[in-house]
């Protein structure tokens, strides 16, 4: 009896789907369930310092002189015997937004019918077996 009661067991156990195929199963059968999405990605780069140079004799340099490339502005000034060299760098971030689509699954409630119809399957089979079990038991304690 207790054998029987095992390998029943067993044999309900070895038959169950794991729950990426009944998944997989579910979505083959329904592909309304899968809903599209985008995650939005923001990233950040920071560009590199800008360098310049040039060459400018001292004698023929009687005014201020600008040099400016990209982000970079220089000023020359010569005072009597002195060079001013001043220079900034501007900064320069760049942001950059990525959309990726991704699906993802939708969760529907169902309501109680369809519950049952989909349990109903498992409800015959349970008291198919009750009564193969209740009418073994019957015959066994009758003998």
């Amino acid at each position: 009896m207790k054998i029987h009661l095992f390998l029943f067991s067993v044999l309900l156990l070895s038959v169950a789907c794991s729950p990426s195929k009944r998944l997989e199963c579910l979505i083959s059968h329904h592909p309304e369930l899968m809903t599209k999405d985008t995650l939005t990605f923001r990233d950040t780069i920071i560009m590199p310092a800008t360098k310049a140079d040039t060459a400018i004799l001292i004698n023929s340099l009687t005014d201020t002189v600008y040099l400016a490339k990209d982000n970079l502005q220089i000023t020359l000034k010569r005072i009597h015997d002195t060079l001013y060299v001043h220079g900034k760098c501007k900064g320069d971030t760049i942001y950059i937004e990525r959309k990726i689509p991704v699906e993802k699954i939708k969760l529907v409630k169902s309501d109680k019918l369809d519950n049952l119809i989909t349990k109903l399957p498992w409800l015959i089979i349970g008291l198919i077996s009750l009564i193969i079990l209740t009418i073994f038991l019957v015959h066994k304690f009758k003998s």
